[in-house]
């Protein structure tokens, strides 16, 4: 018997337990103790169930860091809650969630059970299905999040397809509402966001702090070994796990961020290094993701580390701009249009008004509405027509291109890479290039270590692709090679050129940058945001024009070149 089962034994209910507490259900990512159910009554009149799914770890090539971090800070949760006196029903199943709470209600005759919403719409169906086929169920409101429906809806009404939504009007309304960084209903230093002052490159300007280090206990040894064996073909690298695992490691990690990350944070949140990875971010994200730390907590220690100087103003509202606006913002979103299901899929894109290019450009597909018959399926809006397939080097095959190899490397070896390399390497690459954005959102969901549904299908299918057409943001986020160049050292150790823009040494991202732009005219020419770039397209000859087409034609047929690894290839089950 393994380490934990032996010491989650004790915690086993006994049929007096049953009868007698109240029995909650706790999801795979809120795994808390300081809002909610458990803390409305003592702990000896607490039972929880927690169930650890194989079917769930299956259905994807998740990271094995991901699925180490889960299950981790699963079981650490359910010894510490044992721990507080509170009984604890730990289950391993090969069924789904929903069906294995069917199953150990009826063999254990348990009570109803309470459960907050869960965050992702995949469990919400499964929980569904389970209702329909007898679980007795009770679902609560989550009060891990900062804001409700009402407050999404008194913004913006319900949703409309077609409708713009614009994240700083909701960020707006949210610090409003909250009082957070207000003072006699203004924003405290005279604006709303200080996004303006947080871009400058990092050039060792100040000493990054060495993080801490957690390393694993026999519980969280036992979780890798586990992984190791038994998902050997998903995604990334298991060595050098190095993540929190239990509420304490969860708070120390969020205290070195505070305290020695934060006071940097604001100037260089953009920035992108080859040697500093992580910079000043303080990489909490995946620890919100699953309840080991609440969003008002932090944003009300950055508040009180503002207010006592320890953190400068730009920094602080920065961070919390993420928080209380982006993240509660898309969450909203991906309710509110089921999962970008009532998204269109794409819009037209006419052959005869668009330029000639020896790129070959996708079909277009009409807009559609319907959602799709599997209701696990994935949503495919495509605004730009991107359909071409996500080539090897997002699987760990070398492009030669020193930024996505970099990145690349980065998330295979961690899971994980801060956000402007994501929207600016990552996902600008495979826009510019026209590869399909639901892929891309597959990639990020197995990639990230801190990717659920809610997060990754909003952020990749809007902001990050522009595949919902403008639905959350006013414009592509695409760049060529020298916005890579100014924010980062990466173009001064690779061996393409940022400064050329056609010929064999020149980096690709710049004619990739401008042959999307032709190739999208229809769609984007009237965008107002994109007028000085269209004003600098139609100034090309057209013999400059030729040579970045095949420019931009080479790079892309590079990138296609290498074959899929064995993981990409896996037939996942929809259920």
């Amino acid at each position: 018997m393994s380490t934990f089962a032996q010491q989650i034994a004790a915690a086993a209910p006994t049929p007096h337990d049953i009868v007698s507490r109240r029995w909650i259900y706790i999801p795979y990512d809120r795994f808390t103790d300081r809002t909610g159910p458990l803390t409305e009554q003592p702990a000896a009149q607490t039972g929880i169930v927690i169930v650890e799914s194989t079917a769930k770890a299956l259905r994807r090539p998740y990271h094995k860091k991901k699925l180490v971090l889960l299950i981790a800070n699963m079981r650490h949760f359910a010894l510490e809650q044992a721990a507080r006196g509170v009984s604890v029903l730990y289950h391993f199943s090969p069924l789904s969630h929903g069906q294995a709470l069917v199953a150990l209600q009826r063999d254990r005759n348990l009570p109803t059970l309470t459960v907050t919403t869960p965050a992702e719409r995949e469990l919400r169906l499964d929980l569904q299905q389970a209702v329909a086929d007898g679980l007795r169920l009770n679902q609560i409101p989550d009060p891990t999040w900062l804001s409700t429906t009402e407050d999404f809806t008194t913004v913006f009404g319900p949703y409309q397809p077609g409708k713009s939504y614009v994240m700083d009007r909701f960020y707006r309304r949210m610090r409003q509402h909250t009082g957070i960084l207000m003072h006699s209903g203004q924003p405290v230093g005279g604006q709303f966001s200080y996004d303006v002052q947080n871009r400058s490159p990092y050039k060792n300007q100040v000493p990054i702090p060495s993080p801490p280090t957690f390393p694993p206990d026999a519980i969280t040894q036992e979780v890798i070994d586990y992984v190791a064996e038994h998902y050997p073909h998903h995604f990334g690298s298991i060595t050098g796990f190095d993540l929190p695992t239990t509420q304490a490691d969860c708070d120390r990690a969020w205290q070195f961020g505070l305290d020695q990350l934060l006071p940097h944070f604001g100037p260089y949140e953009d920035a992108m290094r080859d040697d500093h990875l992580q910079l000043f971010h303080p990489k909490v994200s995946p620890l919100i993701n699953l309840g080991r730390l609440l969003p008002i907590t932090l944003i009300q220690d950055v508040e009180a580390a503002y207010h006592s100087g320890r953190i400068p103003l730009p920094s602080a509202e920065g961070f919390i701009r993420q928080i209380l606006g982006w993240r509660e913002f898309m969450r909203h979103l991906h309710q509110q249009t089921d999962g970008y299901r009532l998204v269109p899929v794409a819009q037209e894109n006419s052959a005869e008004n668009t330029p000639a290019s020896t790129t070959k450009k996708p079909a277009s597909v009409h807009p559609q509405t319907t959602p799709p018959p599997d209701p696990y399926a994935g949503a495919t809006p495509s605004f730009l027509n991107a359909s071409l397939p996500l080539p090897a080097v997002y699987w760990g095959a070398k492009s030669g291109l020193h930024c996505i190899d970099t990145v690349v490397e980065q998330v295979l070896h961690d899971g994980w890479s801060h956000h402007i390399t994501r929207l600016m390497v990552l996902s600008n690459l495979a826009t510019l290039c026209g590869f399909s954005p639901r892929q891309l959102t597959d990639w990020f969901w197995v990639a990230y270590i801190d990717a659920y549904d809610w997060v990754v299908e909003t952020n990749v299918l809007g902001m990050s692709t522009y595949a919902d057409g403008g639905l959350t943001a006013t414009k592509p986020y695409v760049s060529g090679a020298a916005y890579i160049n100014k924010m980062s050292n990466y173009c001064g150790h690779c061996r393409f050129d940022p400064k050329q823009s056609t010929g064999p040494n020149s980096c690709p991202f710049t004619a990739l940058y401008w042959t999307f732009l032709e190739r999208n005219q229809p769609l984007l020419g009237n965008n107002f945001r994109l007028q000085m770039p269209y004003t600098t397209l139609r100034k090309k000859s057209p013999a400059d024009l030729v040579q970045l087409r095949t420019r931009a034609d080479q790079a892309i047929a590079a990138l296609q070149a290498a074959s899929q690894p064995e993981y990409h290839q896996l037939n996942l089950p929809t259920r």
